[in-house]
């Protein structure tokens, strides 16, 4: 479904509209913002509406005194009636929402955010036409509450300007949200109901309320589904190669279409149905270069409700999911903020499938084979039937998006970081490619994607827009990727699909109107 919505641009630098702002410019507050001018008629017809962080950018002389870390820093929201919210770092406070995070360095004091597409939205509830929307920065070490909030060291930062989009909240419909804000400080633990594992790689809360956090929708839905959407973090030491990668692992939840490859057992395809990869960090290789990151649009994946306290756990494991995250962390690490979103499922069911080649030879095994120079690989028995489970008698034709790619250590080099990637095992819908035969349907051509230049690890939110179709087969199938040069003449020097790869599934009604409405759903709710 698609409506109409609202704009709100603020700066901390405009005389038209000034804010009131401290010497720090730690904590301002925009006054009389008219809400009913932002979201014009759609302000009285409806109670409840939702936030976008459009984009966000911060400039100027930035003077940190406190270390690098203090610029590690995130900008939280006041003012209005949040919905919906579970934050580690506000100790449950219903006051503050945080919605833009920077690694604010006064090397690099100009920084600009293009959030695009990434499924970061924020529930309201309307009360009064005039609203004072306070903002206040915390940094990445800021663990005491809400009343820490814009008290950092002296530090003076920068102006600031934020563009947010308003949508109506449209109850079983589109825009139904729930915000959890995930901070990995060891010493948040009793505030918020959780346990610590010593190593710091496991996050447990035990009873962890999905009613409280989805309050005004979990009674109404059935399906729902979870997407990791920014985070920023301090840099946690020298790790190296693949010890930079760290995944976050999920458990606890009823995923129902969701496949994960999690052994490289060479006699089968070791994979678990309950304990999705859902995104990836890459740490810096220095414990004074912090990383940050608003656009990172990886796919939600889809869960069902069957219990309203859950046994949440969160892990951090390595970088092809065998086993825990490999960096020791010592000191206060890992110190680092996530936000993930939790929305209602509208009609569009989705699967998840994630995949690497780590375990294969280049002799066959019955988990499959790659080649030598890791262009090539080949996973034997994926069930599909197991991946699309809810779904997958319901339609004939299936789109297939990858939807989040991690690298591992020399998995690009500069001639060839990009390439053509390409998909075999499906019963393709006809495609003509300049590099294919025309209208063959073994092989699909997904695109061109990037794994970086320099041969470390690098992580991408893909969401939609690489794409293909298929016919539904056979249940199982042999699913082969193949990486091309994109200039023949320049060969592979190192592994291009030493990676991970998330892919996300989404059935195709064959009813036409159906098809639309389901096209329009998928666009509102993107």
């Amino acid at each position: 479904m698609l409506c109409q919505s609202g704009s709100l641009i603020l700066s901390t630098s405009s005389t038209t509209n000034p804010c009131t702002i401290n010497a720090q410019k730690t904590d301002f507050t925009f006054s009389n913002i008219n809400m009913r001018n932002v979201l014009g008629p759609i302000w009285d017809n409806y109670e409840c509406f939702t936030m976008k962080v459009v984009e966000a950018s911060i400039g100027g002389t930035i003077s940190i005194t406190g270390g690098t870390t203090t610029a590690v820093i995130c900008y939280n929201m006041a003012g209005l009636t949040w919905e919906n919210l579970h934050y580690d770092t506000a100790y449950m406070s219903q006051t503050f929402m945080p919605i833009v995070v920077f690694n604010a360095q006064s090397t690099s004091p100009n920084q600009n955010q293009l959030i695009t597409n990434t499924g970061q939205s924020y529930n309201f509830r309307k009360s009064g036409d005039l609203v004072n929307l306070n903002f206040t920065i915390t940094n990445i070490n800021n663990t005491g509450g809400p009343s820490t909030f814009g008290v950092i060291t002296t530090s003076t930062f920068a102006d600031v300007a934020f563009h947010f989009a308003f949508e109506p909240v449209i109850p079983g419909e589109m825009n139904e949200c729930a915000f959890f804000g995930f901070n990995t400080a060891s010493t948040i633990t009793s505030q918020v109901g959780r346990t610590v594992n010593t190593a710091r790689t496991e996050y447990n809360y035990p009873a962890f309320d999905m009613r409280r956090l989805c309050r005004t929708f979990w009674d109404k839905h059935d399906d729902f589904e979870i997407q990791m959407t920014f985070f920023n973090f301090i840099g946690i030491g020298t790790p190296g190669g693949n010890t930079r990668v760290c995944q976050f692992q999920l458990n606890g939840l009823n995923f129902v279409n969701s496949v994960t490859k999690n052994s490289n057992n060479s006699d089968r395809l070791g994979v678990t149905t309950e304990s999705p990869i859902i995104g990836a960090i890459v740490a810096s290789n220095s414990a004074t270069t912090h990383l940050s990151n608003m656009a990172y649009p990886v796919a939600p994946i889809q869960f069902k409700k069957d219990k309203d306290n859950v046994n949440l756990t969160i892990n951090l494991k390595n970088h092809d999911n065998s086993d825990a995250f490999a960096f020791a962390f010592t000191g206060v690490n890992p110190a680092w903020v996530i936000g993930f979103f939790v929305k209602p499922i509208y009609k569009v069911e989705k699967a998840t499938l994630f995949i690497n080649a780590t375990g294969l030879t280049t002799s066959q095994t019955a988990l499959g084979i790659t080649n030598a120079d890791a262009s090539q690989f080949t996973l034997n028995n994926i069930d599909m039937r197991q991946v699309c489970r809810s779904m997958w008698d319901k339609y004939t034709k299936f789109n297939i998006f990858l939807t989040g790619t991690t690298s591992q250590a020399g998995a690009s080099q500069t001639t060839n970081g990009s390439f053509i990637l390409q998909m075999e095992g499906f019963n393709f819908i006809n495609q003509t490619a300049y590099i294919t035969s025309a209208a063959q349907t073994a092989v699909a051509t997904l695109g061109i994607v990037s794994m970086g230049t320099t041969g470390a690890p690098t992580t991408v939110g893909w969401q939609s827009g690489i794409v293909t179709t298929f016919y539904k087969t056979q249940d199982l199938v042999n699913l082969t990727l193949r990486a091309l040069p994109i200039a023949p003449s320049s060969p592979f020097t190192n592994t291009p699909l030493t990676c991970n790869f998330t892919f996300t599934i989404v059935g195709i009604p064959e009813d036409e109107d159906e098809a639309k409405e389901l096209t329009q759903n998928r666009m509102a709710t993107a």
